[in-house]
């Protein structure tokens, strides 16, 4: 009966609790690029560097990390946000059912097991940290003309109790294919660029 109690707890952890990745959309070819990409009409790299970076700290980001030579930038922002995974709670609720009848069978003697699944169905209700996760690449193009790519994620991190988080193991990831937040970032960058002129 022990080695059963084990087995579905351990199908239900790997079954239940996996990363998720959001499928990509189908879009259609060049469309992910014509989102990703902007060529700015100007050769003065300095500037548009200047204004990509105004452009991110105007919209609460924290820079992470700045690499001119490879003509990289990496920024972060986290908040709070309300978000419950199904499967998740369905897996941990399978995990407690088993420690449950694993406890009505040893008369009591490992109601311990119980704690776990039920802290951990608690903690699955409670707000997750989203971590907007933002990639700029930021080359010379054959034209001398300046190349921006900005790559967006947003990853909902696995809350540790509620309050701390880990950055290395988001519970899902969310890849943004909505054309409306490239636009905006790039018509901020164009306006920030004239700016520094």
């Amino acid at each position: 009966m022990k080695k059963f109690i084990i087995y579905i707890l351990l199908f239900s952890i790997a079954f239940f609790c996996p990363v998720q990745a959001s499928k990509m959309p189908k879009v259609k070819p060049g469309m992910l690029y014509d989102m990703q990409n902007r060529t700015f009409d100007t050769s003065n790299a300095e500037q548009v560097w200047n204004a990509v970076v105004t452009t991110l700290y105007d919209s609460d980001f924290l820079i992470e990390d700045i690499d001119k030579d490879l003509g990289h930038i990496r920024a972060v922002k986290t908040f709070k946000s309300h978000y419950v995974s199904k499967k998740r709670i369905a897996g941990w609720s399978t995990v407690l059912l088993a420690a449950g009848a694993y406890t009505a069978f040893s008369y009591g003697a490992t109601a311990y097991t119980m704690y776990e699944p039920t802290r951990r169905i608690a903690n699955e209700m409670r707000d997750k940290t989203i971590l907007v996760d933002i990639n700029v690449n930021i080359s010379k193009t054959k034209d001398n003309k300046i190349s921006v790519k900005f790559i967006p994620v947003e990853k909902i991190l696995q809350n540790a109790d509620g309050f701390s988080f880990n950055q290395s193991a988001p519970i899902r990831i969310i890849r943004i294919y909505k054309p409306k937040i490239y636009d905006e970032f790039f018509n901020q960058v164009e306006k920030n660029i004239n700016l520094f002129i």
